[in-house]
């Protein structure tokens, strides 16, 4: 039983691995075939190569050496023109390695532009913080400014009020700058334990810089005098 199922086997193996042989040879022909439809159809496409080929008078020997000179001799006139034309090829060619110079060093150029343009803008940037730095001083100036100009306010005694008080009459406008002058002086005496008590808080002291103004050296001045 063994050796009848090898004997089968092996009668199979050859039938199975010739049928794709079979079909490519097939296949071939086919192709072959299929040109060499084309190229007759190309070749009786020609009307006088037909009717020479009709009547009988076409020597093919002599048509394939007609062919094969034609050919020879295009051969030869396309190298005498490639030789011809070598010296304009070779003028092109160094044309084309100029460009390719050029081209070269504009991209250097370029390059080089937007490495400035880098730094440029590295530059822009600090501008812009210093700007915003300077904006910031503006604002913390003025806002020292605002703030001086009301401790000033509060601590000054103006000219008019004082002529008003040393040379004016008693009236109405002389107990107007008394009051006006007790109140600075009250401000010039505010330390800071009497700001920190609700009870006598200025609401003028929040623009003081936080100093008391007992503590300033204009206070001070005014407490020894």
């Amino acid at each position: 039983m063994t050796s009848t199922t090898t004997r089968s086997t092996g009668n199979n193996i050859p039938k199975r691995t010739s049928l794709p042989l079979l079909k490519t040879a097939k296949e071939s022909g086919e192709q072959a075939a299929e040109t060499l439809s084309a190229d007759l159809a190309v070749f009786l496409s020609d009307p006088s190569l037909r009717s020479a080929l009709a009547d009988g008078s076409l020597d093919l020997a002599s048509y394939s050496s007609t062919i094969n000179s034609e050919l020879a001799t295009l051969e030869r006139e396309c190298i005498a023109l490639h030789r011809q034309a070598a010296p304009d090829i070779r003028i092109l060619r160094e044309e084309m390695d100029v460009c390719d110079s050029i081209l070269a060093g504009l991209q250097e150029m370029l390059l080089g532009f937007q490495a400035d343009l880098s730094g440029l803008s590295g530059d822009i940037r600090q501008l812009q913080d210093q700007s915003r730095s300077l904006a910031v001083q503006v604002d913390n100036r003025r806002d020292a400014e605002e703030g001086l100009r009301l401790f000033l306010e509060r601590i000054v005694v103006p000219p008019n009020l004082a002529e008003c008080i040393c040379r004016g009459e008693v009236d109405e406008l002389f107990l107007e700058c008394v009051k006006d002058l007790e109140e600075k002086n009250a401000y010039v005496q505010l330390t800071e334990e009497a700001i920190d008590d609700p009870a006598s808080s200025d609401p003028g002291f929040v623009l003081s810089s936080g100093i008391p103004p007992s503590q300033t050296a204009a206070g001070k001045e005014m407490i020894e005098h």
